[in-house]
């Protein structure tokens, strides 16, 4: 297992599997936990890459306050501890380089995890679709994923509490506005993938339609 920092409250976590791992952009595992007595807790997480043969599996774990999981894997858990992993799950909310439509990303939060994988997908298949990424984040110390994003011209990031001062993206809450302007820029009318918590994904989605997305258009993950 290897770990990577993501954010203040935010890790990367690569579990070594004992069979290769094929999982589609966007699907996700359920990670359990089982105590000495007996007792079982279990969290559904987005694969943060897909799956193309290695033997590992990579999940992007927010250390949730109370939670019953994040608190232990980011805490406690270390190198050469076991935790049992199930999937992939979901045939929904996928990406594969099949497809052939413009694909415009939403996210909010920890919701770009699934999204990174579709993004980093896109990229290793050298796919022709045109692919677009809007992401808000509260502060640029929570942008999860820099290294991808912040250099990529694809990818536009909000800042929605404090920014530095130095900062060249955007700033404030994902407006109809924001959204209107980046589906304009598609030369197609593009598939829309939107994941965050309940009230940003129904924000976004009735924003979206109002830009001229059907509701057919639109893919929604949520939780929370």
């Amino acid at each position: 297992m290897s770990v990577t920092e993501e954010s203040p409250t935010v890790k990367t976590f690569v579990f070594k599997t004992p069979h290769p791992i094929t999982n589609i952009a966007g699907q996700h595992y359920e990670l359990r936990l089982t105590a000495e007595n007996g007792y079982q807790a279990a969290r559904l997480y987005s694969a943060v890459v897909t799956g193309t043969g290695k033997e590992e599996v990579t999940l992007t774990i927010m250390n949730v306050k109370n939670g019953e999981v994040s608190p232990y894997i980011s805490e406690d858990l270390k190198v050469g501890d076991e935790v049992e992993i199930r999937g992939p799950f979901g045939k929904f909310f996928i990406w594969t380089g099949e497809e052939y439509r413009p694909v415009f990303l939403v996210g909010g939060g920890s919701g770009v995890v699934p999204l990174h994988a579709i993004f980093t997908a896109h990229r290793d298949s050298k796919s022709k679709a045109e692919m677009k990424l809007l992401y808000s984040s509260h502060t640029y110390e929570e942008i999860l994923y820099k290294d991808d994003f912040l250099s990529s011209p694809d990818v536009a990031v909000t800042l929605t509490r404090n920014a530095p001062e130095d900062w060249e993206g955007l700033t404030g809450r994902v407006t109809k506005d924001m959204l209107g302007a980046i589906v304009d820029s598609f030369e197609a009318q593009p598939i829309c993938y939107v994941c965050g918590m309940s009230l940003f994904v129904d924000a976004i989605t009735e924003a979206l339609q109002v830009a001229g997305i059907p509701s057919t258009s639109i893919k929604t993950e949520r939780f929370g």
